[in-house]
């Protein structure tokens, strides 16, 4: 009798793999408004403001690729000024006054703001945060601050985060 061995290959993926891959399927569950765009086909622009840990890894996840039949385009921003121009806006390592700052010029605005786990993120007038790796929920959503901006948020993406309320700031 021959016994088979069958070697199950896992694939390893690091954190910001991972990350960048979420944030291309969050464009898929989350809904701007058409004014947002200036044409059917106008790209979505992400923002990377603060530092970059994804390297390369970002744009080899979205190039080639499209959302509702709309490309991707990378800005690096530095300036919170700058951020206006963007559909989505990830935010790694920044103090808190200019987190503040950068937080003031996307309010009320249709722009998915994105924390790299960044504490009291969503309390503070930002939409999703990423989590710790090995938490419960990999990402927490402010939905109270997504509607204000106009973004509506599907139930599919909602159930998989933790909701955070605004309310929470009232405390």
């Amino acid at each position: 009798m021959c016994a088979f061995f069958i070697k199950v290959y896992t694939q390893s993926y690091t954190e910001y793999e991972v990350k960048a891959a979420y944030i291309f399927n969050f464009a898929k569950f989350v809904k701007w408004p058409d004014n947002s765009f200036s044409n059917k086909t106008s790209p979505f622009v992400l923002g990377i403001y603060g530092n970059n840990p994804f390297g390369v890894i970002l744009t080899k996840t979205i190039q080639n690729r499209t959302v509702n039949g709309r490309k991707w385009v990378i800005k690096f921003i530095n300036n919170p000024k700058d951020v206006q121009n963007c559909h989505l806006l990830f935010i790694s390592q920044l103090k808190k006054s200019e987190l503040y700052r950068v937080l003031n010029e996307t309010k009320n605005k249709p722009i998915l703001t994105i924390g790299d786990n960044i504490e009291d993120f969503c309390i503070s007038g930002g939409i999703l945060n990423f989590t710790q790796q090995y938490s419960k929920h990999r990402f927490e959503i402010n939905k109270d601050i997504a509607i204000q901006s106009n973004l509506i948020i599907s139930s599919k993406l909602l159930i998989l985060a933790k909701i955070i309320s605004s309310d929470e700031i009232k405390f």
